[in-house]
């Protein structure tokens, strides 16, 4: 037998006995689902703990709370109601509304919720937002997050024990930091049994207090309706939808839902509450879409009412506005993303954008030239991205001496031409606003209305910042049917300046 074999042998053992150990140790009964789960070194304690630590974090990633007292207090008037029937009483349950459009809900561990005003706009009623509540709960209170970085910590000890035998061969110890990244992504999103969990969990919290438990098969309904006009609007197919709102990180199915309803085996409320009055008078007046002090997305227009500039992407392309950039994509792969950097040198833009923003490329056609009366420079390069050949124009225009607005046109090689004007129209469309049009850009309010006799969803929807696409979605967060019109007296959201 050679040194080298008994050292594997020695390794493959100490890794079995190891995890052998890691498992016996840490499986316990969760008082939630009943089964035995691996959570880990993770205690309770450390759950609550976890979630104390990220929960600033995390609110200040999503544009901090929501700056209405009477709304933050309702969300959590609604979520503790449902906390008193969890089974893990000792987390500090905590619920926050999130100053964000997008129509998402989730939780830290340790009881922490979030919802965001994007989802309470699609809502429509206390029920519904009570069945969002309720999931994160479950989730919560099987202690999944707990489950998941265990996981991670499980599937590390493989690579742990390939850092041993790879000191013995002397590989690089990079080698074994990205094994551990790696282990650590493949467990990021939760699993359909985690859903489940939730989902049933989650009926049997909303029924026991109260609530009707269909309300979170009506909104996850809704959920799905809205997807598909978002994919809509980027000319991609509905098969692709989960990935626009709180099912790309919640993976389910109405028929899941009803099966979770039944799995709960709880008995349903005589009277259950739906809510629809109370909490649409609670969302009235509520702010909608993006925030004027982050820039607004109005149609093809970006404002910024703020920094006092606009500027107009292409008819097909579909902006999204994040915290640090903005991007503008259509369905063909071609893309514009928007940002400020800082200018360091003593350059002007020309010399900026080839020397201090790229200075790894070697852009082509450099020149200088003028937008709208701001100094600015130019230049383009081929480049590879995701196997394929990608031409990128690159266009820094003067903000100040320290700082320089950024924008970069990119699109596969084969459809360069064709774009190229497109892309020319958003640089000349670039300008500075003055005082007057800033202080004229007023953000959209959700507002509840009855319909006047002779109303129509094309007159109603007409300030909804979808463009081409607000018909539709005006009934899906109406609850509307393709082609439906509205009825005299009957209760809507609208959304107004």
């Amino acid at each position: 037998m050679s040194e080298k074999f008994s050292r594997r042998r020695l390794l493959a053992k100490l890794a079995t006995v190891g995890a052998s150990l890691a498992l016996a140790g840490c499986m316990a009964t969760n008082r939630a689902t009943g089964r035995s789960s691996f959570t880990g070194t993770y205690s309770v304690e450390d759950d609550i703990a976890l979630g104390r630590r990220e929960h600033p974090k995390l609110v200040e990633a999503f544009g901090g709370e929501y700056g209405d007292p009477r709304l933050q207090r309702y969300v959590s008037r609604v979520g503790q109601s449902l906390a008193l029937n969890t089974e893990y009483q000792e987390y500090p349950y905590t619920f926050t509304l999130l100053n964000s459009p997008i129509v998402n809900a989730f939780a830290l561990p340790g009881g922490f919720v979030y919802v965001s005003r994007g989802l309470l706009a699609l809502a429509s009623n206390e029920a519904e937002l009570a069945g969002v509540l309720s999931h994160e709960l479950g989730h919560v209170n099987a202690r999944h997050s707990a489950e998941r970085m265990s996981a991670s910590t499980l599937a590390q000890i493989g690579v742990i024990a390939g850092a041993i035998g790879a000191a013995v061969v002397g590989l690089p110890s990079q080698i074994v930091r990205a094994g551990q990244q790696i282990a650590a992504l493949s467990i990021q999103s939760y699993s359909r049994k985690q859903e489940f969990e939730a989902d049933t969990l989650g009926v049997r919290y909303m029924s026991k207090a109260g609530y009707d438990p269909e309300a979170m098969v009506t909104f996850l309904s809704t959920l799905r309706e809205q997807s598909i006009v978002e994919a809509k609007t980027l000319g991609l197919p509905a098969g692709t939808v989960d990935q626009f709102n709180m099912m790309s990180t919640h993976p389910r199915t109405v028929d899941r839902v009803r099966e979770a309803t039944d799995a709960a085996a709880v008995q349903r409320p005589d009277d259950p509450l739906i809510g629809r009055e109370q909490y649409l008078a609670q969302i009235d007046g509520m702010a909608f879409g993006d925030d004027p002090k982050q820039g607004i997305v109005i149609g093809q227009r970006f404002v910024h009412p703020g920094m006092r500039f606009e500027f107009t992407v292409p008819v097909g392309f579909r902006t999204r506005n994040m915290p640090e950039r903005v991007v503008a994509e259509d369905s063909a792969g071609a893309g514009i993303v928007f940002d400020i950097g800082a200018v360091r040198g003593d350059l002007d833009m020309a010399g900026y954008a080839s020397r201090e923003w790229v200075p790894q490329l070697e852009l082509r056609e450099v020149s200088r030239m003028t937008v709208n009366g701001l100094e600015a420079g130019s230049g383009w390069a081929q480049l590879k991205s995701g196997g394929r050949q990608v031409v990128a124009r690159f266009v820094a225009i003067r903000r100040d001496s320290n700082s320089a607005f950024r924008l970069v046109f990119v699109a596969p090689a084969e459809r360069a031409r064709a774009v190229q004007d497109d892309f020319q129209r958003t640089t000349e469309s670039f300008r500075l606003l003055s005082p007057a049009e800033a202080a004229a850009v007023k953000p959209l309010r959700l507002r509840i209305a009855a319909a006047d006799p002779g109303d129509r969803v094309s007159g109603l929807s007409g300030s909804l910042p979808y463009g081409a696409y607000n018909d539709e979605w005006f009934r899906v967060m109406n609850d509307m049917e393709a082609g439906a019109e509205p009825i005299a007296g009957q209760t809507l959201k609208v959304v107004r300046a």
